[in-house]
């Protein structure tokens, strides 16, 4: 055999050797399972850019990390000491900025203290969080984000994706760009929004905000005090029992705001619909009234010692008033 055949029948064997090398690595992609003596109550950092993340309580003062890396992974980085831990799947820069998707991403649980306060961040990201009391934000840009049991300050963000919220609890903040938000059992103060996506709400929010562009909202809210409704192109359907004198306001272009609230509702409303809008009462039996010039309504009555108020304006949307 020449030494040209030699060279290239080296050059095929080794070629050959990496590319299984590479089917072996894909094959079996690397396992972690790093455990780290922690306090009650760790800021806990977590940045997984692709993949599935559980992040549950344990019983005791320990972070855990345990599953498989993205098979496009660098490797980890896991840091911990003085009250804060840091962990991060390291990626390619490249992958890092244009957020491609590939097959085998990580798959990976946390096990953290309860009363921990944890920050989580992603892109193709799906977050499944439950039972932090300490405080969470969870942000991914392409992922759902499922989250239960939380307390304290809570923030979840998503761009394209949904948001499933059960039983929480504190200061929240839910917010889609394209997506949907469902949430039930929500109690506190909660702030509600999204771009193109629907608002799906049954709380007992003590203060409720509730924000859409084009989508639509079903709210059915129990306690509910205080209460701020925004829509541009959407529209806002709201259910309001067990609270007497509330105060509310909202405003909305080209969309509808109905309103249903206690038939015995202590308050004074304030409702005025500009540029074509319409104004629909079937609580009272006091009358929209006209402007002179223009096509603007106006409509102001009482009900009870009008305690509670009710404030609602339209710009060539429908406004409309039930009692339940």
């Amino acid at each position: 055999m020449n030494s040209k055949a030699s060279w290239t029948s080296l050059a095929t064997l080794v070629l050959l050797m990496a590319l299984g090398q590479m089917v072996h690595a894909a094959e079996n992609p690397v396992t972690i399972d790093e455990t780290r003596q922690v306090s009650a109550n760790e800021r806990i950092e977590i940045e997984v850019m692709r993949g599935q993340v559980v992040i549950r309580t344990g019983t005791d003062n320990t972070f855990r990390v345990s599953g498989t890396l993205d098979e496009l992974a660098e490797g980890y980085e896991l840091r911990s000491g003085n009250g804060f831990t840091f962990f991060e799947v390291q990626m390619p820069r490249n992958i890092r900025n244009n957020g491609s998707r590939r097959e085998q991403e990580s798959d990976l649980v946390f096990v953290v203290p309860a009363n921990s306060n944890v920050s989580y961040s992603g892109v193709n990201a799906d977050v499944n969080i439950d039972g932090i009391t300490g405080g969470s934000d969870v942000t991914t840009v392409n992922g759902d984000i499922t989250a239960a049991n939380l307390s304290e300050y809570i923030e979840l963000r998503t761009v394209n994706g949904a948001i499933d919220s059960r039983n929480n609890r504190g200061r929240i903040d839910l917010h889609t760009v394209n997506g949907e938000v469902r949430d039930a059992g929500s109690d506190g103060r909660i702030s509600y929004g999204a771009v193109n996506g629907d608002l799906d709400i049954d709380s007992a929010a003590q203060e409720v905000e509730i924000s859409v562009v084009n989508g639509s909202v079903r709210a059915d809210l129990r306690g509910t005090d205080e209460l701020d409704l925004n829509s541009v192109n959407g529209d806002i359907d709201v259910i309001l029992v067990d609270v007497s004198s509330p105060r509310i306001s909202g405003s909305t272009v080209s969309g509808d705001i109905n309103l249903t609230l206690p038939s015995d509702v202590n308050a004074r409303f304030s409702m005025q619909s500009i540029a074509g809008g319409s104004i629909i009462n079937n609580i009272t039996d006091d009358e929209v009234v006209r402007a002179r010039f223009g096509p603007a309504r106006n409509l102001d009555f009482s009900t009870g010692e009008g305690v509670g108020t009710v404030e609602l304006s339209s710009v060539s949307g429908r406004l409309e008033l039930n009692a339940n």
